[in-house]
């Protein structure tokens, strides 16, 4: 998650264009970061601290504070945006504690109000109802910050745009869209409605239905070869797992091709629609102008097989 932050945090590219809601307001501000850094700041939020570590990887960067120093970035002058990043679980502070530290050094650094970015895919138990607990609590002790919680990252239409550019690297024209799953009713209903427009099904690692019986049934229909595209934020535990039970399908099913694509993954282009989500500026669908992107490359944990492309 912090690598994606340090993309959120970057002035190039024109990451921070100025882009306000009405004219009024854009009359009122200073540009895009000047805000963020002198009335606003902005904390992502994520599930846990360890999702993009896999298994053995150190982790003591993580640090003992709950959300350590150097998650929380005051900017220079006030030419950058003030952003951190805070985590519902496996930490050692609530998240209600993590938000108040960061607001606390935000208002120390000049800033009024603090927007809340959950990087969630699914609007499940976490963004419906557990983050919402957690601000309120935050709330509480902070009578003179104004909490705002945007909407989560899976919301913002041009995920599906990203999604397009993966599948583009594969031939293979019949896409299983992964995505860990809600148990919470109706939560599955947005992955389910984005893997059709991709063109393909959807499957859940969690619920029904699973990887395997959708590849079953695209083997029943005469579908010979699947891509799979996890749909996780970043590489880790179950992107690790995923792969393991790709591999062993390719071995169960010979004549069935398959070609396992990373996850998201931490990029600018992820990294401008966290900054949309975070300035409240995200655009209707198919209205979105196009940014031009510093190409990064980072390697994602998903293994090479000798049985998957």
């Amino acid at each position: 998650m912090e690598r994606l932050a340090h993309f959120v945090r970057s002035q190039e590219a024109g990451l921070w264009a100025t882009g306000s809601r009405s004219k009024e307001r854009s009359d009122s501000r200073r540009s895009a970061s000047a805000r963020l850094a002198l009335g606003e700041a902005s904390l992502l939020l994520r599930s846990t601290s360890t999702d993009g570590l896999n298994p053995g990887q150190d982790a003591s960067f993580l640090g003992t504070s709950g959300l350590y120093r150097a998650r929380v970035l005051v900017p220079d002058a006030v030419h950058g945006p003030l952003v951190g990043t805070a985590c519902l679980e496996a930490e050692a502070l609530p998240l209600h504690r993590q938000i108040v530290e960061f607001s606390r050094r935000a208002c120390a650094a000049g800033a009024q109000r603090v927007r809340l970015v959950p990087l969630f895919l699914l609007a499940g138990v976490h963004v419906m109802e557990d983050i919402p607990a957690e601000v309120e609590q935050a709330r509480q002790a902070l009578p003179n910050v104004t909490l705002e919680v945007g909407p989560h990252l899976g919301s913002h239409p041009g995920l599906k745009g990203l999604l397009r550019q993966k599948l583009q690297t594969t031939a293979i024209k019949t896409p299983i869209v992964l995505a860990h799953g809600s148990r919470r009713p109706g939560g599955n209903d947005a992955i389910c409605a984005l893997a059709q427009a991709l063109g393909g099904t959807a499957a859940f690692w969690a619920v029904a239905p699973s990887l395997e019986s959708q590849v079953i049934h695209h083997m029943q229909s005469g579908v010979q070869r699947v891509a799979i595209l996890p749909y996780f934020l970043f590489a880790g535990t179950i992107t690790d797992a995923i792969t393991h039970l790709t591999e062993e399908m390719a071995e169960r099913f010979p004549k069935m091709g398959f070609h396992l694509l990373p996850p998201l993954g931490p990029s600018p282009e992820l990294a401008r629609l966290v900054i949309d989500l975070a300035l409240d500026r995200v655009p209707a669908w198919g209205q979105q102008s196009p940014v031009p992107m510093q190409r990064v490359a980072f390697r994602h944990g998903i293994h090479s097989s000798s049985m998957v492309s």
